[in-house]
């Protein structure tokens, strides 16, 4: 998976970072699935890592330049099984401003204050705020989504549970059933005449 880092964000204070969040499961039933999760920067060279993710990771890391970044996901043979990793999102965020990143409203009438604000210097930090903040509302729904797939993970180990633990209830409450018809049997059969008789004789 990849996403490209533009000139333009670097002009954003605090610069560009490159953030995600990474659920993993299994299907195995002995085995928990393991793996290993690497980002590249744009001359591929790893920028983080992290070894071992056997549920989720979140990275947040600064980018180098612009260019193309990939997120590359590895099972390794140590794991014993196949992993579904869940890239619920890799984005851009520009989560530190610098001092002074703010816009300054200068005082005065409309006509002078809307002079200034449209000069070239306000439109660039207008620009800089607006693009700051549309990288923002992608990690704030990507938040979104991420808490939303590990409800419906939850959701769905629950029911997995629930039905477990009916299954084994009903299966103890039957073998349970049986050797209670089973003793019954045994204990009415030793009252039948015919053994009474023999056991007297």
């Amino acid at each position: 998976m990849g996403e490209t880092v533009e000139a333009e964000h670097f002009s954003v204070p605090g610069g560009p970072r490159v953030d995600g969040r990474v659920l993993v499961s299994g299907n195995s039933q002995y085995y928990v699935p393991f793996v290993t999760i690497r980002v590249l920067g744009p001359t591929g060279d790893q920028i983080w890592q992290q070894q071992h993710v056997y549920q989720e990771t979140h990275f947040n890391v600064g980018a180098r330049g612009p260019g193309s970044y990939k997120v590359c996901f590895y099972n390794p043979w140590e794991s014993r099984t196949d992993a579904n990793v869940d890239l619920v999102y890799f984005t851009l965020a520009h989560l530190r401003r610098g001092a002074g990143g703010g816009i300054q409203i200068p005082k005065g009438t409309q006509e002078e204050r809307n002079k200034e604000v449209a000069s070239t210097d306000h439109m660039e930090d207008v620009k800089r705020t607006i693009l700051g903040m549309s990288e923002f509302m992608q990690v704030i729904s990507g938040s979104q989504k991420y808490l939303q797939r590990k409800l419906e993970r939850h959701q769905k180990t629950m029911e997995s549970n629930r039905d477990r633990t009916l299954f084994y209830t009903g299966l103890e409450v039957g073998l349970l059933l049986l050797v209670g018809l089973v003793q019954v049997l045994a204990v009415t059969g030793f009252f039948k005449p015919g053994m009474m008789s023999k056991a007297c004789v």
